[in-house]
């Protein structure tokens, strides 16, 4: 395990339920206010600041990018463009060394999966399994997962604006429809954390969410501490994602493109980390 020791908790939350469960009446005005505005606009709709100065970007982004938001979200809620999903469970496991072995939840002495995840080679040589009570310890631990989407019609619609030469509004529908997908894995990870009652750390400020203000961490699959995106396999049989109309590709993105799957871990030490 690691060079510094990570505590376990001083207690295990317990989840409402355990396996999964896919929940489809879904409000679009929960996820809104988890958009992270400068990953839209910036990063998606590419609106950059160039020479501008502080005060004219201000401006540009007031005047001319957030009425565009605005009547897109309205547009997208009203003709159902955005059809939000999500599917998430909870599962009994342990740490087995740099492995993370999920049990069946009615026979929590029979496993049912086990993750390999790699171990940093310097700093404090973390492995996300360290977060995880050690099989030895004779407690099971608890593992949530869940996939999120916006549906295909999303996919859809920005095809024809796409093949219809109509670039602007493409990038515009595109681009909003993967960050509601990214503002549903937010809002989602926070439900998981309230429904295990550790959300008691969580910022007040939803832009803090972006930055981990929160306990714990959600993990996706091709980020630094967990490369391996065939993982996606493991995830998929465990919560079978395919009841909310999600796929994965051969080479494991997830179909429709708008959603998004991740690990989520309760130890309070849990961040990001690169390996």
């Amino acid at each position: 395990r690691s060079d510094t020791a990570i505590l376990p908790p001083d207690r295990i939350p317990t989840p409402p339920f355990w396996g999964s469960r896919a929940v489809t009446d879904i409000d679009l005005n929960q996820i809104y206010p988890f958009i992270n505005p400068i990953a839209l606009f910036r990063g998606q709709w590419q609106v950059k600041k160039g020479a501008l100065s502080d005060a004219d970007y201000e401006h540009l982004l007031e005047d001319k990018i957030q009425p565009i938001f605005e009547k897109l979200k309205t547009k997208c809620r009203e003709e159902r463009i955005l059809q939000p999903a999500a599917v998430y469970g909870y599962f009994p496991c342990n740490a087995d060394g740099d492995d993370l072995v999920v049990y069946n939840p009615e026979t929590p002495q029979r496993e049912i999966e086990r993750f390999r995840f790699p171990r940093q080679s310097d700093k404090r040589r973390l492995c996300i399994s360290d977060f995880f009570l050690p099989l030895e310890s004779g407690r099971r631990d608890v593992l949530a997962l869940h996939c999120v989407t916006m549906g295909k019609r999303a996919s859809e619609e920005a095809q024809k604006l796409f093949a219809a030469n109509d670039y602007v509004n493409y990038l515009y529908l595109h681009g909003l429809g993967v960050e509601t997908a990214e503002a549903l894995a937010e809002c989602w990870h926070k439900r998981i954390r309230q429904e295990l009652g550790i959300a008691g750390d969580d910022s007040p400020r939803v832009k803090e969410l972006f930055t981990q203000h929160y306990r714990g961490s959600r993990y996706s699959f091709g980020y630094p501490a967990c490369p391996d995106m065939s993982d996606q396999d493991k995830l998929w049989k465990l919560i079978d994602p395919s009841r909310i109309g999600c796929v994965l590709t051969e080479n494991w993105q997830i179909d429709p493109e708008q959603s998004t799957s991740a690990i989520i871990v309760h130890h309070p030490e849990a961040k990001y980390f690169n390996v």
